[in-house]
């Protein structure tokens, strides 16, 4: 049997408001006392401006808010630790890097050869940012020359430093990576479907999305009625134009896959069902307006079709097409209690979940229960609802791994995400009580029941 605990790197304590990699090695011996072999965390790219992590302006880039200022300072980074809350970390970082230090890094120069045009790329789309606005504000000799603007700032300070944080990223990236190997526990990474509305992306690969002249979407993302929305959601990222991908062999695609399975030791493959078909809204009109498009995936995932080290999120619209693309690949998928209330094993592999980052952890699933699901679990159980019921109903099922939320073991948990809303997602943070010695011992006898 093997258990996982989903939570994102973001929801680690942190006095600066939002958690970092400074507690990723404390958590990871967490798990190990606590028995768990797999830690899902949600994407480490950068978020969008609701802080979310599937929105991203960099679907390439690491996010620089996860970044462990004290070890920069220990290591000589930065000239000053000195705690600020995360909406002026950035800044702080920027103005307090040792640039000529991190630039003469061996492995500073590594990183430019392997991630650098990239890196770049980030910087350069930052810096307009920063002078323009949104990306439909940028005027259009900017916008629609990536290449001119580029060669003007060639050697900007500003984007250095931002490439020289993007190499400390992936520096104290690796580190956790081992840590967790040395802790015997693999980090199971999350590869987001779109960029957000003003990406890096979009920018210097305009002929990958489609959009008009001016560059603006002709279609947005989202997706019609399903479990998580009756009026379905408007996710407002630009939407892929599949066809010219599929010109150039995915090798937009593909590269994306490539980098994410060297960053993680297992990936989730976010929307799934979206590699079959996609949903497209015109832009400016409600979800019930869109349209489905046929997306080559089989195509796309070829080179990895026997590879076992993937995911998948197979929740939502799914219809028989779906089913006969997804069976293609040997890659477990999602069941979801707090999605479906009891249920069978199936047929399939499948990974048990209590739930994911949209839904409520089991405490709060159990007090927002209504009477009608109520009376199923207590038919399926023999016993009453309860989250320790419900908790051992998750570790004795069939499936050969069960993924906890870490909220499922505390009295007053929080909600990572309400899909359908903006304000008030990807703020909850564990609280520092939560990864002690007692904890960890309270989660180990509960999982000892699934051994059993």
């Amino acid at each position: 049997m093997d258990a996982g605990m989903l939570l994102p790197i973001f929801s680690l304590p942190s006095p600066s408001g939002r958690g970092d990699f400074s507690q990723a090695e404390a958590y990871l011996n967490f798990l190990r006392a606590a028995g768990f072999s797999y830690w899902q965390i949600l994407p480490i790219n950068p978020v969008d401006a609701y802080m979310s992590p599937y929105a991203s302006p960099d679907l390439s880039a690491g996010d620089l808010l996860l970044l462990d200022v004290g070890a920069l300072e220990k290591e000589g980074f930065v000239s000053s630790a000195i705690e600020v809350p995360y909406e002026k970390k950035i800044a702080a970082l920027c103005s307090n890097l040792n640039l000529r230090k991190t630039e003469d890094c061996p492995c500073f120069q590594d990183f430019m050869e392997e991630k650098g045009e990239e890196a770049e790329a980030a910087g350069l789309f930052y810096l307009a940012m920063g002078r323009y606005g949104h990306f439909r504000h940028w005027p259009a000799e900017v916008k629609k020359d990536f290449p001119g603007f580029r060669d003007a700032h060639k050697g900007d300070r500003a984007v250095r430093i931002y490439c020289a944080l993007s190499y400390l990223f992936e520096k104290q990236w690796k580190n956790i990576l081992n840590y967790a190997e040395a802790c015997g526990i693999e980090i199971v990474g999350d590869l987001p479907y779109y960029p957000g509305i003003d990406s890096v992306q979009r920018w210097i690969h305009p002929e990958h999305f489609l959009l008009d002249d001016d560059l603006e979407p002709r279609y947005v993302s989202g997706v019609p009625g399903d479990d998580f929305s009756d009026e379905g959601q408007l996710w407002n990222s630009p939407v892929y134009d599949w066809k010219a991908l599929a010109a150039e062999d995915f090798a937009y695609f593909r590269k994306r896959i490539d980098n994410a399975l060297s960053r993680y030791h297992r990936l989730r493959l976010d929307h799934f069902r979206g590699y079959e078909k996609i949903y497209h809204i015109p832009r400016g009109e409600k979800p019930a307006a869109g349209h489905w498009e046929s997306v080559p995936g089989e195509t796309l995932f070829a080179p990895w079709k026997e590879d076992k080290r993937f995911l998948i999120e197979d929740l939502g619209f799914l219809d028989e097409d779906f089913h006969r693309f997804r069976d293609k690949f040997p890659w477990p998928g999602m069941r979801v209690m707090a999605l479906e209330g009891p249920s069978r094993w199936g047929d399939r592999p499948q990974i048990y979940y209590t739930g994911n980052h949209d839904t409520d952890p089991v405490p709060l699933y159990v007090k927002h229960m209504d009477e009608k699901t109520k009376r199923l679990w207590e038919d399926a159980m023999g016993a009453e609802v309860s989250t320790e019921n419900l908790l051992n109903y998750a570790v004795c099922r069939r499936e050969e791994t069960v993924f906890f939320q870490h909220g499922d073991f505390l009295e007053n948990p929080g909600r990572i995400n309400r899909p359908g809303t903006c304000r008030g997602n990807w703020q909850w943070m564990l609280p520092p009580d939560a990864m002690n010695e007692d904890a960890a011992k309270r989660i180990e006898l509960c999982l000892k029941e699934r051994a059993k």
